[in-house]
C-alpha cells in the first residue's frame, strides 16, 4: 500500500531502531518515575512503548509484520535482560540475608536458596516485561498502520487510543 507520501517516510529498517529506542526510553523513563509507584511506572512504560509502536509504522514505509517482528524481538531482549537483573538481585539479597541471620553458618544453603528464588522471580519479571512490551508495541504498531493515511489530529487520536 504505497502512496505519494511514502517518499517522505523513513526507511523500513528504521522500525527496528524505533523499537529498540522505545523500549530503552520506556525503561529509562519508568525508572526515573519509580517514586510514583509500581502501577504508574508500568503505565508509563506501556505508554512510551505504545508510542514507539505507533511511530514505527506511522513514520516509516515498513510493513506491519516488520514492526511486529521488531517488537517481538525487543520484548524478548527486554525480558531476558530483566530475568538476569532480577535473578542476580534476588540471589544476592537472599544469600546476604541468610548470612546475616545465621552468622555465616548457612552460607551454602543461602546461596542455593538465593539461586532458586532468583531464577523464579527472574522468570516472572522477564515474562511480565516481555508481555507488556509486545502488547504495547504491537498495539501501537497496529494503530500507526491504520493512521498512516490520516493527518495531524486524527493520527494523534489513534496514538492516544493505542496507549490507553
Amino acid at each position: 500500500m504505497t502512496n505519494q507520501h511514502d517518499s517522505n517516510k523513513l526507511a523500513p529498517s528504521m522500525t527496528w531502531l524505533i523499537a529498540l529506542g522505545a523500549v530503552g526510553a520506556g525503561v529509562g523513563v519508568s525508572y526515573a518515575a519509580s517514586g510514583l509507584g509500581q502501577k504508574a511506572t508500568a503505565a508509563i512504560y506501556f505508554a512510551v512503548v505504545a508510542a514507539g509502536g505507533f511511530a514505527s509504522m506511522y513514520l516509516t514505509r515498513a510493513r506491519l509484520r516488520t514492526a511486529v517482528g521488531a517488537f517481538l524481538l525487543t520484548g524478548a531482549l527486554a525480558g531476558i535482560a530483566y530475568f538476569f537483573l532480577v535473578n542476580r538481585m534476588m540471589a544476592q539479597a537472599t544469600s546476604l540475608m541468610t548470612d546475616a541471620v545465621s552468622g555465616g553458618q548457612a552460607h551454602a544453603q543461602g546461596v542455593a536458596a538465593g539461586s532458586m528464588f532468583g531464577k523464579t522471580f527472574g522468570i516472572f519479571a522477564g515474562a511480565i516485561i516481555f508481555l507488556e512490551t509486545i502488547v504495547a508495541g504491537i498495539g501501537g504498531a497496529f494503530a500507526g498502520s491504520k493512521a498512516r493515511g490520516q493527518g495531524g489530529l486524527a493520527a494523534l487520536g489513534s496514538l492516544a487510543r493505542s496507549a490507553s
